[in-house]
């Protein structure tokens, strides 16, 4: 039976009026667009076709078998807002309330990418992993809390972006703008200093970890936190000072070469976080590194084949080998709604070893660093 192509642009188009900010006044300019690059003519609207319970990507595959030639890419093009639209609907919302700006953006994003999932993080102890298969680079918004600069969705699971400023070079410049994001925006804000590329996400295993050591109290309150690298919080009801103690800090790692990075956390005002650890090797489950991987915020092979083997405990296909370790620890039961948990307490105990093997220095190198010059 022949498709019909028609009735599946109309799912598409009620689709985009649903979740993708298409104004219906482009009604007709955008069907028109999607019949000329699927080439057919006489295309008709049709508002009684519904897509049902169908994202966007299976609307997009089911288009890409009815018309193979056509170019998804195009088609994308034609019914996601334009940037300039997507700003101005974030920014609007942004003057009302932070968190509700940060909602729009990552759902429109989901909705709209057929490669973006809207999954959660998995993880455990404040530690999120992932999925590589979640991540793609999305059209910017700006933050005029800083600079005005450009803030690139990443990962919908934990709000992972990325927001580059270039001039921000040295460290006092980066401990105020990473308290302007946390202040006007929540969530978690990390940077090696002089790098000028920041990652930010909702929330990060250093700010749930608690404390080992006390090293100050006053003021200014330093801490060696509980975690796999020697990490120091600063925190304290003096603004100024807690800047300039950790600054003070950085300046000592960084002369000692020992290429901190510096985050921060709307957490008790805002806390200021220096971790001392290299990049995490990558091992056939960690993909790659950057410094939200230091902050326990870690990238991972697609695991999403293994999910519904997990909730349902059936066996592990041939198709699937190369999940077989993982298979072997936590597969063979029926996990049902806790299969993410399982996932996440796994993958979370293989990170924290490898994390542990990027360590640049020592709890006691970082007391000394702490009590230099005192």
């Amino acid at each position: 039976m022949k498709p019909d192509i028609n009735n599946i642009l109309n799912k598409l188009l009620s689709y985009a009026f649903d979740n993708l900010l298409l104004d219906t006044l482009d009604e007709t300019y955008a069907l028109n667009r999607l019949a000329t690059a699927c080439g057919i003519k006489a295309p008709v609207r049709d508002e009684n076709v519904e897509y049902g319970d169908a994202e966007f990507g299976e609307l997009l595959n089911e288009l890409k078998a009815a018309v193979p030639t056509v170019d998804i890419a195009t088609i994308e093009s034609i019914l996601f807002p334009m940037p300039r639209t997507i700003g101005m609907y974030f920014n609007d919302a942004l003057d009302r309330n932070a968190k509700k700006a940060f909602d729009f953006l990552f759902d429109l994003y989901a909705h709209g990418n057929d490669i973006v999932s809207t999954s959660a993080a998995v993880g455990k102890d404040g530690f999120s992993a992932y999925s590589a298969g979640n991540v793609a680079e999305l059209a910017a918004v700006t933050l005029p809390d800083c600079g005005g600069a450009a803030y690139v969705p990443r990962v919908v699971g934990n709000r992972i972006a990325t927001l580059d400023i270039p001039d921000d070079i040295m460290t006092d410049d980066v401990l105020a703008r990473e308290h302007a994001f946390v202040t006007a925006y929540g969530g978690v804000i990390a940077t090696r200093v002089g790098d000028g590329k920041y990652y930010t996400a909702e929330s990060f295993a250093l700010a749930s970890a608690a404390i080992k050591t006390d090293l100050t109290t006053g003021s200014v309150k330093t801490a060696i936190l509980n975690y796999p690298v020697p990490a120091l919080a600063f925190n304290g009801i003096a603004k100024n000072a807690v800047a300039r103690e950790a600054a003070r800090v950085i300046k000592a790692a960084t002369d000692a070469d020992l290429k901190p990075i510096l985050a921060a956390a709307a957490k008790d005002g805002v806390t200021y976080y220096v971790v001392f650890a290299n990049d995490v090797a990558p091992d056939g489950l960690l993909v790659g590194s950057n410094v939200l991987t230091a902050c326990g915020v870690f990238e991972t092979i697609d695991c999403s084949p293994l999910m519904s083997v997990l909730e349902k405990g059936t066996a592990l296909s041939t198709d699937l080998a190369a999940f077989k370790p993982i298979y072997d620890v936590i597969g063979g039961v029926k996990h049902g709604a806790k299969a993410a948990d399982a996932l996440g307490g796994y993958l979370v105990d293989k990170f924290k070893p490898a994390l542990a093997a990027a360590a640049s220095a020592t709890d006691d190198t970082v007391a000394a660093l702490v009590n230099q010059d005192k």
